[in-house]
């Protein structure tokens, strides 16, 4: 998976950086085929920090977003919100499987 993490109006530390990647590389056991995610971490507001991560699956675009007063809590809060996309969006791919052939023919 290519993730792309940037920084706008701040400038994210190593440590920062290195622990957004290692939440991010986690959120492929929800859904396996995510090919890439961008991620930008936001300081413009004094006291708002924001966090938006968009993930591309084949064909879908999942974003999630979170605004809090600090920005660990912005990450965590958005990763949760990705993570229950895509937990839905990965039982709707299961719920709209057909049935096999051979049940068909019976």
């Amino acid at each position: 998976m290519d993730i792309t993490i940037s920084a706008r109006h701040f400038n994210a530390s190593a440590s920062l950086q290195d622990s957004v990647q290692e939440e991010i590389d986690k959120l492929g056991k929800f859904y396996p085929n995510v090919t890439s995610a961008n991620i930008v971490l936001d300081h413009e507001v004094e006291h708002m920090r924001r966090c938006e991560i968009s993930l591309n699956i084949t064909g879908v675009v999942v974003i999630a977003s979170a605004d809090e007063e600090n920005m660990g809590k912005a990450i965590d809060t958005a990763i949760e919100r990705a993570k229950i996309q895509l937990k839905k969006y990965n039982e709707k791919q299961k719920d709209h499987k057909g049935q096999p052939v051979a049940d068909l023919l019976q």
